[in-house]
């Protein structure tokens, strides 16, 4: 709520669980082609893994940023 403030929330929220529906539904399926086609779960589990780190770097650089808005917000 602190970055978007509470009024969007439940929208933020019906997008958040929409992406995550939409990952649950393809991502088995999309994996179990990827064994098919490889034989093997090693691609998906390095797709997975690539994804995870993705997203985390876009939350440090949101949480730096953040960081130097509430600084500078701060010293005017």
């Amino acid at each position: 709520m602190d970055y978007f403030g509470g009024r969007n929330v439940g929208g933020i929220i019906g997008i958040l669980y929409t992406s995550i529906a939409f990952g649950t539904l393809i991502g088995p399926s999309a994996a179990g082609f990827a064994y098919d086609v490889n034989h093997s779960y090693t691609l998906p589990i390095l797709v997975s893994a690539a994804a995870n780190m993705v997203a985390a770097l876009i939350v440090v650089a949101i949480l730096a940023r953040s960081r130097t808005h509430a600084v500078s917000a701060a010293t005017r």
